[in-house]
């Protein structure tokens, strides 16, 4: 077992009224899995995964990382898993518009005290990978959303993470990159054993993974395709 989460509740508090989001979660994630987990917007999809990637605390409820129970309150310790255990991947890319194409892909790199030509040559790699190896001395602002989602994921496994956190990765793209960026995530989870747990509105997707959850009122249920398609979520 890779990942598990065990009745993970969250709530928050608007004026007076406090909101229950995520009203006791169970969870697991083996190594190599894909997954993905949908649900309408508000739904607490984000906060689930933030709470699994470790970005965000639950009220209640535990985390196991590779069948250890994760401390919320040692933030030394769930730096060093994310950072070293965990990629993650963003609607919006959040990628640094002063560097160029290859210096964002090898930012982790650089943070963790990796030689600079190591980097380089670890995020050359990763381009020619990516078959943007044209594009490594260009400024983001040049590239297409697909092309900068492409850096985001290559960045996201500069430290070959055990797994990718990936939060509605195609929702600002077109269909064609769209399809552009499932393909490098059935890729990337075939080739490395990348485990993958995918936030998407988007069912094309969810089909392509090995499980489909639903997160609705609060609870996570596991969905069939078949299932899925006839509850018309």
């Amino acid at each position: 077992m890779l990942l598990r989460a065990h009745q993970i509740k969250k709530g928050f508090s608007n004026g007076k009224k406090r909101i229950e989001v995520l009203k006791g979660i169970n969870f697991e994630v083996n190594k190599g899995e894909k997954i993905a987990i949908l649900g309408p917007s508000g739904s607490g999809k984000t906060t689930l995964l933030n709470i699994l990637g470790t970005l965000e605390r639950p009220d209640s409820g535990e985390v196991f990382w590779e069948e250890k129970v994760l401390n919320f309150r040692d933030e030394r310790e769930l730096s060093f898993i994310r950072r070293k255990k965990m990629g993650f991947v963003f609607q919006f890319y959040h990628l640094m518009p002063e560097l160029n194409v290859l210096e964002n892909i090898m930012l982790p790199g650089l943070m963790e005290g990796l030689p600079r030509k190591e980097a380089q040559k670890r995020g050359e790699e990763l381009l020619k990978r990516l078959k943007l190896s044209e594009k490594a001395w260009q400024r983001i602002y040049t590239l297409s959303g697909g092309e900068r989602q492409k850096v985001a994921i290559a960045r996201a496994i500069f430290l070959s993470p055990k797994i990718l956190f990936a939060d509605e990765p195609t929702g600002n793209l077109d269909a064609e990159s769209a399809k552009e960026v499932v393909q490098l995530f059935l890729e990337l989870n075939q080739e490395l054993s990348l485990t993958l747990v995918v936030v998407t509105h988007n069912l094309e997707i969810a089909k392509k993974m090995d499980r489909i959850y639903l997160l609705k009122e609060g609870f996570l249920v596991e969905y069939s395709e078949t299932s899925l398609r006839e509850s018309g979520d």
